[in-house]
């Protein structure tokens, strides 16, 4: 699916988002300035800038602020969207955009965080959806040790895991996050040093 340029029409910056957000400000303001790219990530992002025109490289993403997964990726594309010109981050409310969020359903679900890239020609390049390969596994394993409770302990004991995923997206799922990002754009761009 390529890019609609209409959508730039309703695209807010990840500022503007914030300024609408009824929920988890701060955390996500925090999570911004807390975001540090590796020297490795720093020098093939910069390479990848070096070779595209500013804002070339388009980034939708669709995201709520009620959302702990939007809470901690949603920060880490726009952290590099505001070190790496080439890139131009357009935010959207999922629940105001559903004909939007509809085009990029996962398993037939409205998942979010949802980031989908494109190149200059406004072809499709690839996605980044809901969190790391790693954070997955991490909450379903931690998630799995409470099958045997009753729905509602369940409940109560997934904000045990999702106070640990938080802490383990502060040491290294954020990391994560930023080399799947990076794996996208190498199949599409390549490698700095192929």
């Amino acid at each position: 699916m390529g890019f609609d340029s209409d959508w730039l029409k309703r695209a807010g910056s990840f500022d503007e988002y914030l300024e609408k957000a009824d929920m988890n400000v701060p955390t996500m303001r925090q999570n911004l300035a807390e975001v540090i790219v590796s020297d490795e990530d720093h020098t093939y992002f910069s390479w990848l800038c070096s070779q595209k025109v500013p804002g070339s490289i388009k980034v939708l993403a669709i995201s709520e602020s009620w959302c702990g997964d939007c809470v901690e990726n949603l920060p880490v594309v726009a952290k590099l969207a505001s070190l790496y010109p080439c890139f131009h981050l357009m935010v959207f409310s999922r629940d105001d955009n559903l004909d939007i969020m509809d085009k990029y359903l996962t398993d037939g679900k409205r998942t979010i965080p949802v980031f989908v890239f494109f190149d200059e020609a406004g072809e499709e390049i690839g996605r980044f959806i809901e969190r790391p390969e790693a954070a997955t596994a991490f909450l379903n394993q931690e998630m799995s040790k409470f099958n045997y409770l009753p729905e509602q302990e369940r409940k109560k004991a997934s904000y045990g895991v999702r106070t640990k995923l938080r802490k383990l997206y502060k040491s290294r799922f954020r990391n994560e996050t930023i080399r799947a990002i990076r794996r996208i754009l190498e199949n599409r761009y390549g490698p700095k040093d192929p």
